[in-house]
């Protein structure tokens, strides 16, 4: 009796510690709630008009030091390249200043390149290095530029530098990055040190002793991703007054972001993740919001999933319809995007981002780096915890296994870093153990991936 007892306790420990949620329902029937549960309290305001976007900014998470630090880089950025291109003699390349440049895979989508950028910034504030983007040619169209990092601009003077690789797909320096010296003696002979990646490849750096001190001293490790954005990737002002005055139109007291990418299917297994399973966690997640209007915002990756889903919400909220508006912000997701190859265009792929990024609790898909980097520029300071992800289940004719929903709550608001399980698998024990120092690694290594 006692060993089961032990069994159990062990077992909801495990669970409380994942911040997993278990929810075994079937889709066509209501689940059963306690009516001792008291689930009413929602991360809801407490006014009765809706919130407008200008008073969801005044709730925004502030970074103070670190956009003290931002502003000092771009003086000296600015006042370093100017000093090279304006060097009348030729430029002595054993006395060019030192770079980080991020090469920008732009066949990929915004989920990916992002993250890509803000980890490229992050090395090169611990290094003391100029920053530089490589590839992204779009990037003066959607993003506020406050220097200039276009690696295009000083490339030609770096042509007989000697360069290495912190990430180059799939091979990373963890080591290096998580308890090395990006500043030593051996790395100091490259002048320049390239981030080519699709992940959020610099996580381990928060857990670096020679770093970690000093990277929490100026952003919150559960934040260090929003700080960054809210400067280098800070939203051009056209792009911004269209999510304003959507947000402004449509949101409610308590607002759901819903993000479906239907693909990631196919990437894992013999799996599927049916739509009525996002349907369903909206539908828990309202219980207790009767009183409340209630907004559904919805970001898919195609028209008929979006259709699909709709449908349901309107299917099994039955009276709660009539309070509960459900929106989209993009037209036609069947139309495809030239960069990258996904659904819809860059500008609205930004604007679902921004939207999704001012709902109150997001459902997402596992696995979609889109999905937790809507999550990772969450407006809030609090709370701590991230998204709801809908877990895929096996795709057999089993009716109780398609029907069963996995749930689970995220830890905390980062964007997914697939490369921590091969690092937890390849690196050495040492590395291992000095990532795990950061308490959020269960996070990175079993939530996205």
């Amino acid at each position: 009796m006692k060993l089961q007892i032990a069994i159990v306790i062990t077992s909801v420990m495990l669970i409380a510690n994942l911040a997993g949620i278990y929810i075994d329902v079937f889709i066509k029937t209501n689940p059963v709630i306690s009516p001792n549960n008291d689930l009413s309290d929602k991360n809801t305001t407490n006014i009765t008009q809706p919130l407008i976007f200008s008073e969801k900014e005044k709730q925004r998470a502030r970074f103070p030091k670190f956009d003290a630090l931002y502003e000092d880089y771009i003086k000296k950025h600015n006042r370093t390249v100017a000093k090279l291109l304006n060097q009348t003699t030729k430029v002595n390349s054993a006395k060019l200043p030192k770079v980080i440049v991020v090469q920008s895979l732009m066949y990929l989508g915004l989920g990916n390149r992002l993250p890509a950028l803000a980890c490229g910034f992050l090395y090169s504030i611990v290094t003391d290095r100029l920053f530089f983007i490589d590839g992204f040619y779009n990037f003066d169209e959607y993003f506020e530029k406050d220097f200039d990092h276009d690696w295009k601009s000083v490339a030609n003077l770096y042509n007989n530098s000697r360069s290495r690789y912190l990430h180059d797909n799939n091979q990373n320096a963890f080591q290096l990055i998580t308890r090395g010296n990006l500043s030593n003696e051996e790395i100091n002979t490259y002048d320049i040190l390239f981030v080519r990646t699709w992940d959020y490849v610099c996580a381990p750096l928060i857990s670096n002793p020679n770093y970690k001190e000093w990277i929490s001293s100026i952003i919150p490790n559960n934040k260090v991703y929003n700080a960054i954005s809210q400067k280098l990737l800070r939203i051009k002002p056209n792009i911004t007054e269209k999510v304003e005055t959507f947000i402004n139109n449509n949101f409610g007291e308590y607002n759901i972001g819903i993000h479906i990418r239907m693909i990631k299917n196919m990437m894992i297994g013999n799996t599927i993740t049916p739509i009525e399973n996002f349907c369903s966690a909206a539908k828990m997640l309202m219980i207790g919001t009767e009183k409340k209007n209630v907004t559904i915002f919805v970001a898919t990756d195609n028209n008929n999933n979006r259709d699909i889903l709709i449908n349901c919400l309107h299917n099994s909220l039955g009276s709660m319809n009539d309070s509960t508006k459900i929106i989209h912000a993009s037209n036609d997701m069947d139309v495809i995007n030239p960069i990258g190859g996904n659904p819809g265009t860059e500008v609205e792929a930004i604007v679902d981002l921004s939207i999704l990024s001012y709902c109150d609790d997001l459902v997402v898909t596992f696995g979609s780096s889109f999905s937790f980097l809507a999550s990772a520029m969450f407006y809030k300071s609090l709370p701590l915890w991230g998204p709801y992800v809908v877990m895929p289940v096996k795709n057999n004719e089993d009716d109780f296994v398609i029907d069963k929903i996995w749930l689970w709550k995220a830890t905390f608001n980062e964007p997914c870093m697939y490369f921590s399980k091969a690092l937890l698998k390849e690196s050495d024990p040492e590395t291992i153990e000095v990532f795990k120092t950061n308490p959020f690694w269960m996070y990175y290594s079993e939530e996205c991936t």
